[in-house]
């Protein structure tokens, strides 16, 4: 009986954080899509960068002035109708002139936002990685639905539910609070020492959204946003939500069906393919249109990836949650700001084929030289999804001594009591390679031998021997 009302408070704790990051996604595009004439006016006027502006200051107040509980519960409920309010202010309900309203609206949006970020972060970083990964694969195939039922909804009825999504928000992150028992403490495997190894992968997310950002400013197809009236192609609103929800299918297979491990590079990698694939049909045929798809795909899987990646440096690190994920966001939110006021600045109200070849070359050398990380650090992103408690012995318990007896007992070399070592710890082969100075077909070989050595098969086999000793 117990163990049913665990698994339903942990199924529920999965919807909540799923809820969570939808609204996120879909306020921000909604005030895009509000303030995207303004934009254009005012190049200095857009949402990213009002963001930018008010979450640097909240993490000077949040650093410095503690919120109590029953203060944070309070400030949820008000942050809400602030956040609605926005909505009110930015469509023009206040009567204020532009672009003063739109100044209004746009820093009562940041201020809500970055509240509702630095409150859902605490809870994300509690939850382990497969949570995690749940939730934000049913946010995904949350997004998409509501776009597909959006795009032919009259904007008086988007409205309405915009206005309603703030408050159920604050509504299932009470229900996520509520439902904190299953939450598990975590091995600490990040420090500030290793912020520097994250360069190039932080590198590739910020060319990414500023790449992003210029396509969605320039085109004026909607990408990503829940559109007015003909500003988006249906047809190709709907390819990009079946591209979704074929990723989303995937990933679970892979991940929670098939067992296998997800290296998150790829999936970057795999944004930009996209990209580049709508720049290619634009310069090559044309065809403007697969930008729209393939980009308003890709910007969804990168905004996930980019929380999922937030939350496993939060849970496995020694930082506050909301220094993870507020400057954490400013990975997406100043690209996404430079992105619009270049576009609105330089007056690019049409993509010009120059322009797109050169975008699709700077996606090519992203792809090519930065995503490919071998840091170590990187390699440790996501390296626990699936792991079921039983992926690795932690260092505390004598996995070094217990690896070098079994090893030596059974003829293994230094190099592979070394390797063995590492396996044990749940390390994987890009990890050792670039800690060892050694090639992965190097340490695929050694891997090789050892499990032949050992007369076992795969990781667990391995650590079953190691345990038993």
């Amino acid at each position: 009986m117990e163990s049913k009302r665990d698994g339903g408070g942990s199924r529920a704790g999965t919807v909540a954080m799923a809820v969570g990051f939808f609204v996120w996604y879909t306020c921000s595009n909604w005030v895009s899509a509000l303030t995207y004439g303004a934009s254009f006016s005012f190049w200095w006027l857009n949402k990213s960068g009002a963001v930018v502006i008010v979450t640097v200051l909240a993490c000077v107040v949040l650093w410095r002035v503690p919120v109590p509980r029953r203060v944070g519960r309070a400030l949820d409920w008000a942050f809400a109708a602030v956040y609605a309010g926005s909505f009110i202010v930015l469509s023009g309900g206040a009567g204020l002139l532009e672009p003063l309203g739109d100044v209004v609206g746009l820093l009562l949006f940041a201020a809500a936002q970055t509240w509702m970020v630095a409150r859902w972060g605490l809870c994300y970083a509690r939850s382990s990685t497969d949570d995690v990964t749940r939730a934000l694969l049913l946010a995904i195939a949350l997004v998409a639905a509501v776009k597909c039922v959006t795009t032919f909804l009259p904007e008086a009825a988007t409205m309405a539910l915009m206005l309603a999504l703030p408050f159920l928000s604050m509504g299932m992150l009470a229900l996520r609070q509520r439902n904190a028992g299953g939450e598990r403490p975590a091995e600490r495997w990040f420090a500030r020492s290793s912020l520097p190894s994250f360069g190039r992968i932080v590198a590739a997310v910020a060319v990414f959204f500023f790449i992003w950002s210029i396509l969605n400013m320039t085109l004026k197809y909607g990408t990503g946003h829940y559109s007015f009236g003909t500003a988006a192609t249906p047809l190709y609103t709907l390819l990009s939500q079946i591209i979704l929800f074929a990723f989303c299918a995937f990933v679970y297979v892979w991940v929670f069906a098939r067992r296998r491990h997800l290296d998150i590079t790829v999936v970057w990698r795999f944004t930009y393919v996209l990209m580049a694939l709508a720049l290619f049909m634009l310069t090559a045929f044309g065809m403007a249109q697969f930008i729209q798809a393939f980009t308003g795909a890709a910007v969804v899987v990168a905004k996930m990836f980019l929380w999922l990646g937030l939350a496993n440096v939060a849970h496995h690190g020694p930082f506050k949650p909301f220094m993870v994920f507020l400057p954490g966001m400013l990975l997406y939110s100043l690209p996404d700001w430079l992105g619009r006021s270049a576009a609105s600045f330089l007056g690019l109200e049409s993509l010009n084929p120059a322009i797109a070849s050169f975008l699709l070359v700077v996606a090519v050398v992203m792809v090519a030289f930065f995503l490919p990380s071998r840091s170590p650090d990187v390699q440790r992103l996501l390296s626990d999804l699936n792991d079921e408690g039983r992926r690795a012995i932690g260092d505390g318990d004598g996995i070094d001594e217990r690896c070098r007896a079994v090893g030596e007992r059974r003829g293994l070399s230094p190099r592979e009591i070394e390797i063995m070592q590492y396996l044990c710890k749940g390390r994987s082969r890009p990890y050792i390679a670039e800690t060892l100075y050694l090639s992965e077909n190097t340490v695929r070989t050694h891997s090789r031998r050892i499990y032949g050595k050992l007369d076992v098969h795969n990781k667990q086999e391995l650590l079953d021997l190691v345990r038993g000793e």
